[in-house]
């Protein structure tokens, strides 16, 4: 933010200097003709007597090109000195960037991992014909990697055997057998 206003501070300077030394050498023409009807003229570059205005004019358009090549000297500085300071000061934002980036391709990891599992034995529990899967709910927390088997079962077999599935399709996650059995009126 400094380095903008240095920068801006730098080319004000030299417009500056150049609008100054413009009025300057035109307020002192005017004054001269005013005084002096020998440099009176209908051009301010034009005078009888050899060329006064214009050697002034000359003198001071040089000033003021030295002026705005200091100017542009100091903002060529502020501009490097500048680029230099967001070049260092990058690195530790593209660090964070990176670290943000890791951290949420390891979260979407883990999102994917837990969703497969829920589908893998939600699958397979389907797949057995000797469960009735119809009211298991299955749901994973995958923070501590537990699976939990909610809801019912006719049997206390079909409880176990649910339970066993789980464990063979998310071998890594820890299995909480929640079901409860509930015989199921026959119709």
């Amino acid at each position: 933010m400094i380095h903008r206003q240095q920068v801006g501070g730098g080319l004000a300077l030299a417009v500056l200097a150049v609008l100054a030394m413009a009025w300057t050498g035109t307020t002192r023409a005017a004054a001269i003709g005013a005084q002096d009807p020998q440099y009176a003229s209908p051009s301010p570059y034009a005078s009888p007597s050899g060329g006064d205005v214009v050697d002034k004019t000359r003198s001071g358009a040089e000033k003021v090109g030295e002026k705005v090549k200091e100017g542009a000297e100091k903002t060529g500085e502020a501009v490097g000195h500048a680029a230099h300071e967001v070049k260092h000061e990058a690195k530790p934002v593209a660090k964070e960037v990176g670290h943000a980036t890791k951290e949420g391709a390891h979260k979407t990891g883990e999102v994917l991992d837990a969703t497969k599992q829920h589908v893998d034995v939600k699958a397979a529990l389907l797949a057995d014909k000797t469960v009735d899967a119809s009211h298991i709910d299955i749901d994973i927390d995958k923070d501590t990697k537990t699976l939990h088997l909610r809801g019912t079962v006719p049997t206390p077999e079909q409880r176990d055997k649910a339970g066993r599935i789980a464990r063979d399709k998310a071998g890594d996650y820890t299995i909480s057998n929640e079901l409860t059995v509930m015989a199921v009126p026959r119709k």
